[in-house]
């Protein structure tokens, strides 16, 4: 099931990333700033025997054991469940059509799951992984974020340009607030009392920015443009200022939240799309789709340490 060396000996400082072009999960060692190896999805299976991925792995959680592994498969409709102790994919789920983001919700045990293409939110159950419903919310879903108590589900939908909040209690609607054109991605601060949504845009001339919405009442607080093509976005550790990709500039636009000004930018690579952090929040991790690399940059310094090369159109990130 593996490429290199074999899986690291443990989780400290490592990043897993979803590479979309080749089905695999890459597994990097950011204390050695290199990658250890990838994990197969599809077992070497190919679509008509060509070499061509039939899964297209989108994003990546993980459980509260740190012992199962989750991506959204965009092209195959399903998640694939992988068992980090045993190293292989144990499960398939079948959800809806174009699975882009999850949330694990530890209150209900429960995994929910974006579905771009069928306009709806799958609810899992994570100790029988099955589905228990099928929330229908505005056009296009993509990005999904839990609050800090897990009553509310909050889910960006890009064609209809509105941000739907479900209560993960009654699997009910709660409220759906229209924000900006193209809500893409979300950022919730510390405290979850201010959200933060990334409006992208498919026009060099239009540009991208952010919403700020307060989550007590849902109202849009300010929005600021930034960018060009602004993908995700995540906060600094004093939450003074917000990172953000942009896929069309090949930048990382530094947003102070302070006076609400562009801050400076740090070049990448080409086409970056996803953004996260370690948890002792020294270095930011920016995955770049045309480039093939994942970028670290030193948080404080501002500075990028190193690109390293790994799999075929890498998007997802995530760092434990």
């Amino acid at each position: 099931m593996l490429w290199g060396d074999g899986m690291v000996a443990s989780f400290e400082n490592v990043v897993f990333v979803s590479n979309m072009g080749e089905d695999t999960i890459s597994v990097v060692d950011f204390q050695e700033m290199k990658e250890k190896c990838r994990i197969l999805l599809n077992d070497g299976l190919y679509f008509r025997s060509i070499k061509k991925p039939i899964l297209g792995p989108h994003h990546i959680a993980i459980d509260y054991n740190k012992k199962y592994l989750y991506t959204t498969n965009s092209h195959s409709a399903g998640i694939s469940v992988i068992d980090l102790i045993l190293d292989k994919v144990i499960d398939d789920i079948c959800v809806g059509s174009c699975p882009t983001h999850m949330e694990i919700c530890r209150r209900h045990k429960t995994l929910y799951v974006s579905n771009t293409d069928s306009n709806s939110i799958s609810i899992i159950d994570l100790e029988t992984r099955r589905l228990q419903a099928q929330i229908s919310v505005g056009g296009m879903p993509h990005d999904i974020k839990l609050s800090k108590d897990g009553q509310r589900l909050y889910v960006t939908n890009l064609d209809t340009h509105s941000l739907t909040v479900i209560d993960t209690e009654s699997n009910d609607i709660e409220k759906s607030v229209r924000v900006h054109l193209n809500p893409y991605h979300l950022t919730l601060n510390k405290k979850g009392t201010m959200l933060y949504v990334v409006n992208t845009s498919f026009s060099t001339i239009e540009g991208g920015s952010i919403t700020i919405l307060d989550t007590d009442s849902l109202k849009v607080m300010d929005r600021v443009r930034i960018g060009k093509m602004p993908i995700e976005a995540v906060l600094d550790e004093e939450e003074r200022h917000l990172y953000i990709t942009d896929a069309e500039l090949n930048v990382v636009n530094i947003l102070c939240l302070e006076d609400k000004k562009p801050a400076g930018r740090i070049h990448v690579g080409r086409m970056p799309s996803s953004i996260s952090k370690d948890q002792q929040n020294r270095y930011l991790f920016v995955s770049n789709v045309q480039d093939n690399t994942l970028t670290v940059i030193d948080l404080r310094k501002g500075k990028v340490l190193k690109h390293i090369r790994i799999g075929l159109e890498p998007n997802g990130i995530l760092c434990i």
